[in-house]
């Protein structure tokens, strides 16, 4: 019996009362009025990474609201499962799993390749040269022998979507390896995929060539593979807009042939039907041309090239508020077009839950997996009257705070290598405590912001304004000091150089004084709040 992935349960959620449960689906709205499904619960967050944007993929290819007012009745009035499961019928053709070809997410027609066994269709899983030379010390081979059904599913399509260079002719994703995703959280599951979809007419002028209709311009697995043998592109061009959500880089078909029965090495699970292993082939589609995905932030470049944004050692913080939840002007950075659409729908919603913005996405280093990235930030809902103050104001905060933070690592390796020590390695560790450790404060900070704008009106300048943004930066300062006792030394005297120590701490609290000229000038801080505000001493 095929396994077909819109009929069949095979999404772990999680409900309201903590109840675990498998799904179908277009059981997401099932009891959604006295225990709904409030989230996904995957052994793997890059699991859940994924299957959110397979049901939000599949809900704004299937079913995306004409306009304004249909959206919202959807938020309000979530359809009923029944309703769900006629909708998605429509494409479930589309969504088999095993069985005859064409499968979903694995290449129409390939009967020949390289034999891998299961396990590397994890990203992390070292690759042959990493065995080969015995270096896989973090993360060991053979670790997942055998994977049941649902497991193969969410890592075939987390590699789909995720994909790094692979070597030659492997493609990447469609955005890139290792692209980052901004979701829109709501109350309910239902909520976070609805918050997520766009209208019709927006999706389709968005990105892509709406006047591709065939199943293949949407699912590529429908068809024969637009290979690329000879570095061919797929624009967007090319390629119904819905293919975004469905791009497939890599030609895979999974080997069901030799299924076992077991325990799955990923999940645990008892099963009849265990995947051990696929066959792959290089070449597959080779996404170019500037592919605008809805849930992911981008940044222009100076020949206005579209860039998807990516994972970096730094990780997912409040630094990250420019270009995530609103437009970072400097850098050129832009907040994905589902959060811009939130932001415009924010206010006439009838919830008084505050949505979240769930950001996630890898590290990569080429091929290898230096780690999975996962964070939220609280959405804010902001009168419009305060809005263009509010979001200047919340630049000067950040600006503020990576200059600072530049500071303070400077000086750090300034005390433990000295002003010319030349020494190589990688800090970043000092960014993230610094960021991590100042989060909180940022929040409360950018809320007593946008109450005492609304009290004040759009003086930027009022006392209040400028109360606060002294504040934030006696958080900095006080931050900073504490990372730099902690990491250059300080403490252990009798294996430091005391002197060295000393004179980077004293160029430091040299830098953090609120009279520096170039902090003043990012904070927009008026001349007479240096004498005036003479309680806020560091």
């Amino acid at each position: 019996m095929t396994f077909n992935l819109i009929n069949d349960k095979w999404i772990p959620v999680r409900r309201l009362d903590g109840t675990r449960e498998i799904i179908a689906p277009w059981q997401v709205t099932d009891n959604i009025g006295s225990n709904p499904i409030v989230g996904l619960d995957a052994n793997r967050p890059d699991f859940n990474g994924a299957l959110i944007q397979f049901l939000i993929g599949l809900v704004q290819t299937t079913m995306a609201p004409k306009k304004d007012r249909n959206w919202r009745t959807g938020f309000n009035e979530p359809p009923e499962a029944d309703e769900l499961k006629t909708t998605f019928a429509k494409v479930s053709h589309a969504f088999n799993l095993d069985g005859d070809s064409p499968r979903f997410m694995q290449d129409f027609d390939l009967d020949e390749g390289k034999t891998n066994f299961i396990d590397k269709l994890l990203v992390e899983i070292p690759g042959d040269e990493t065995i080969k030379d015995n270096k896989d010390h973090f993360i060991k081979r053979d670790s997942v022998k055998r994977m049941c059904l649902p497991c193969s599913v969410m890592a075939l399509f987390t590699l789909q979507t995720n994909a790094p260079s692979g070597g030659k002719g492997h493609r990447v994703s469609l955005r890139g390896g290792g692209p980052l995703t901004t979701i829109v959280m709501g109350e309910t599951l239902w909520q976070t995929i609805w918050l997520n979809v766009l209208n019709e007419s927006d999706f389709l002028d968005n990105c892509g060539n709406s006047s591709l209709t065939d199943d293949d311009a949407i699912f590529p697995w429908m068809g024969p593979t637009r290979t690329s043998e000879k570095d061919q592109p797929t624009t967007p061009e090319n390629a119904h807009p819905a293919q975004m959500f469905w791009g497939m880089p890599r030609r895979i078909v999974l080997n069901f042939e030799s299924a076992e029965t077991g325990k799955c090495d990923v999940c645990s699970c008892d099963s009849n039907y265990l995947v051990t292993s696929y066959i792959t082939k290089n070449h597959g589609i080779n996404y170019e041309g500037g592919w605008r995905h809805t849930l992911t932030p981008h940044s222009i470049t100076k020949q206005n090239e579209i860039i998807p944004r990516h994972g970096n050692p730094s990780g997912i913080s409040f630094r990250h508020w420019l270009g995530f939840v609103q437009n970072d002007n400097v850098n050129r950075n832009e907040p994905a077009a589902v959060v811009l659409t939130f932001r415009k729908r924010q206010s006439g919603l009838e919830n008084k839950h505050s949505p979240q913005l769930w950001a996630f996405g890898y590290d990569f280093d080429n091929m290898k997996v230096r780690c999975w990235y996962e964070g939220k930030m609280p959405l804010i809902n902001v009168d419009d009257s305060i809005r263009v103050n509010y979001e200047s104001a919340i630049e000067q905060l950040i600006k503020t705070s990576e200059l600072v933070m530049n500071n303070v690592r400077k000086y750090v390796k300034e005390a433990m290598f000295g002003q010319h020590g030349g020494a190589k390695g990688n800090l970043s560790f000092i960014d993230n405590r610094f960021w991590n450790s100042t989060e909180p404060e940022f929040y409360n900070t950018i809320e007593s912001l946008r109450i005492a704008l609304l009290d004040g009106g759009n003086a930027v300048d009022a006392d209040a304004v400028v109360d606060i943004k002294l504040k934030w930066l006696k958080i900095l300062f006080r931050t900073g000091e504490q990372l730099f006792d902690e990491y250059s030394q300080s403490n252990q005297i009798e294996v430091a150089d005391p002197k060295r120590i000393a004179l980077a701490h004293r160029n430091l609290r040299k830098f953090n004084q609120k009279k520096n000229k170039q902090i003043r000038k990012i904070l927009y801080l008026p001349d007479e709040s240096v004498t005036s505000k003479s309680n806020y001493n560091h």
